[in-house]
Order: C-alpha cells, then sequence, then structure tokens
C-alpha cells in the first residue's frame, strides 16, 4: 500500500476501529444517504480513493443487473468485471463495492 502517513494514520486509529458487523449491515440496509455519521466516515476515506495503486471500482449496468468491475489500465477500453455476482439494483452494487474497498485495505468485520 501507498499511503501518505496521515492516511495511514486515519486508517488505522478512525476507519479500522469503525468498521464492525454492525456498521456494515447498516450500511447494508441503507445504501443511499442521509448516512449515520459513523458510515459517513468510512464512506469519505474509502471513496477518495487515498491509495493510487489500489482498483478503482465502477458499478457497470449489464442486462442481468448490476456488476462490479474495475477501470481499465488503458484509456478508453471497458472496465474489466471482477466479480462474477450480479445485483438487483444498484444500491446493492454500492455495498459490494464498499465491502470490496474495505477487504483491499485489510480491514475485516
Amino acid at each position: 500500500m501507498v499511503l501518505s502517513i496521515q492516511d495511514a494514520e486515519i486508517l488505522r486509529t478512525r476507519v479500522r476501529a469503525l468498521v464492525t458487523e454492525e456498521l456494515i449491515e447498516r450500511a447494508r440496509a441503507r445504501p443511499a444517504p442521509p448516512y449515520d455519521p459513523d458510515i459517513a466516515e468510512v464512506l469519505d476515506f474509502v471513496r477518495r480513493n487515498p491509495d493510487p495503486d489500489l482498483p478503482r471500482y465502477v458499478i457497470v449496468r449489464l442486462a442481468d443487473g448490476f456488476a462490479i468491475g474495475v477501470r481499465a489500465a488503458t484509456r478508453g477500453r471497458p472496465p474489466v468485471i471482477v466479480d462474477p455476482r450480479r445485483y438487483p439494483d444498484r444500491g446493492g452494487a454500492e455495498h459490494a463495492v464498499l465491502e470490496h474497498r474495505l477487504r483491499d485495505y485489510g480491514i475485516d468485520w
């Protein structure tokens, strides 16, 4: 990981401490704003992608639902689907992206 000293400290002292099974369940139940303050803090951190080496996730709408992909390394190329699961709505896909990003930072719940 290539986090700044400040972001590494935020991850260690704030974000890891906030992520619990209960927070994940609340975030899953309500994937759209307004968010509870603790969920908003976690989302603010992971959505700004402070580590340039980690994947940039995108939600792709397909004929059979929504899928999770990553941006292609080459500009102008389509995203690469990284998860075979399909989500019936965008909210489910948004939550899946949150879980992917947390796992990328080594956060388990």
